[in-house]
């Protein structure tokens, strides 16, 4: 049985649901709301999930948990409340490294985090700030605090960064299955926020670990959006960014500005991902010409959601121009960008492109690849091939080809066995309309005959209470 997110809350403050009750009615009248029946049942109705609370009940739970009107308003209920509770973190410490340390470690699993929701949290204002810290991070330069505790051996960072480094490529190709890779990244992730929060260790190896924190938070950021989780994606991306900023490294500071960019592109406002791109070339101004094509590539998916054609087709010519200029050979530690980008990377992204653009029918020529199913290529297996499919099914079910769009599906749970329960919903939701076309009423039910996603720590946990995978209307 799964604990709803206020159930969460209260008990961390130590109410029962009678006093619970009695606290939210004299908020409620405190803000100007008038007269509210203190009853234990309302509370225990909003905490079964059946009702919720009226807006002004919810604006004086906000008050009590010091979260913002805004914040309310945006999300809605439930999602709001985990900004009350282990998302707040990310959004009010102050970006200096021991608050890099603290985040790192309740990111990782640490002691008080309720975990994150399905929504994303960081968007518009509050992205704002987020993007003001990091640049402002950065130019105060790395300067880790010395912290006390267990000494760290002379070997535990080099294995660590071996480690990571092997994760890296993995990520980049092998048929490793995506949970596998991620439980494998969640691991180091929380090793190196155990090493951080809890040992010995001096300015330079403070550096060290705060860039393994940012490299292992990266790859449970790719991880957690192939399983179809971008609201889960985007805290790892979000304390990412932190670290990668306390490290004082600018490189992967950008990169990870990008790799945040593709959640507001799946699910939010294009604006706010072509925000994260302007800060990422600000705090490296002579990108990689990997991490320029990305840019690049990026800043056309916003700008043809936006309805700039014209911007967006400049945009892809500048990305095919830096593409020309990336030389063989990948670093991961050098070039945090990844392995991928190659001519099929551009060609995928033309098609993002012209999907967003409405053409659907462009989109599809673009997608070949995707639909070369068992065809040689010169890349490795990628772990990322199901979720890639994704914009395939939505440019076949945009031009009709339900049939086609049907198989593609039916080609994913072959790959996966079963699907992670994100990409199910993200796949379900899109064939749902179709439900009367033959064979897609027996594949929307072998989509939903799944077992249930694992309990999961830190933030694959919501104290009890698991996040949904909810998506937007194109999410390529």
């Amino acid at each position: 049985m799964t604990t709803h997110p206020l159930a969460v809350l209260r008990i961390a403050i130590g109410l029962s649901q009678s006093a619970y009750a009695q606290l939210i009615a004299r908020t409620h009248a405190e803000l100007g709301y008038g007269p509210m029946a203190a009853r234990r049942e309302k509370v225990s109705r909003w905490e079964s999930g059946r009702i919720a609370p009226e807006l002004g009940a919810q604006l004086a739970i906000a008050r009590i948990h010091q979260v913002d009107r805004e914040i309310v308003l945006r999300l809605g209920w439930p999602q709001w409340l985990f900004v009350a509770g282990g998302d707040g973190a990310l959004l009010r410490q102050p970006w200096n490294p021991q608050a890099a340390v603290d985040i790192t470690w309740a990111a990782a699993g640490g002691p008080g985090n309720p975990g994150p929701g399905p929504a994303l949290i960081a968007t518009g204002a509050t992205l704002t700030a987020q993007i003001r810290g990091a640049v402002a991070a950065l130019a105060d330069g790395p300067c880790p605090p010395v912290h006390e505790g267990p000494r760290i051996g002379p070997g535990t960072l080099g294995w660590a960064e071996t480690r990571i480094r092997t994760l890296e490529e993995l990520e980049a190709g092998s048929p490793i299955p995506q949970d596998a890779l991620h439980a494998a990244a969640r691991a180091e992730y929380r090793l190196v926020g155990d090493l951080l929060a809890r040992h010995r260790y001096d300015r330079t190896t403070g550096t060290r670990l705060f860039l393994l924190a940012a490299r292992s938070a990266a790859l449970c950021t790719w991880t957690s959006g192939a399983l179809g989780e971008e609201g889960r994606a985007e805290r790892y991306a979000l304390a990412a960014i932190r670290a990668a900023a306390a490290a004082g490294a600018p490189r992967h500071t950008a990169a990870y500005l990008s790799l945040l960019s593709i959640r507001h592109l799946r699910r939010g406002d294009p604006r706010d991902a072509l925000a994260l791109l302007r800060a990422a070339r600000a705090v490296d101004p002579h990108p990689t010409p990997r991490l320029a094509v990305i840019l690049h590539t990026r800043q056309a998916r916003a700008l043809a959601r936006l309805g700039e054609p014209a911007a967006g087709l400049r945009a892809l010519e500048h990305a095919e121009q830096a593409l020309s200029a990336a030389a063989p050979g990948w670093d991961a530690q050098a070039d945090p960008t990844g392995s991928n980008i190659d001519e099929e990377y551009l060609a995928l992204a033309r098609g993002h492109t012209w999907l967003r653009l409405g053409q659907p029918a462009r989109a599809l020529d673009s997608y070949r690849s995707l639909r070369t199913d068992g065809a040689p290529t010169a890349r490795p297996p990628s772990p990322h091939a199901v979720a890639r499919l994704r914009p395939l099914v939505e440019a076949q079910l945009a031009v009709g080809q339900v049939d086609e769009a049907a198989a593609t599906v039916h080609g994913a749970v072959d790959r996966a066995g079963t699907l992670p329960p994100g990409l199910a919903h993200w796949f379900g939701s899109r064939l749902a309309p179709h439900a009367d076309h033959p064979g897609v009423r027996e594949l929307l039910d072998h989509l939903d005959d799944r077992p249930a996603p694992q309990r999961r720590t830190g933030f694959e946990s919501g104290g009890g209470f698991e996040s949904g995978g909810g998506f937007e209307p194109g999410s390529a």
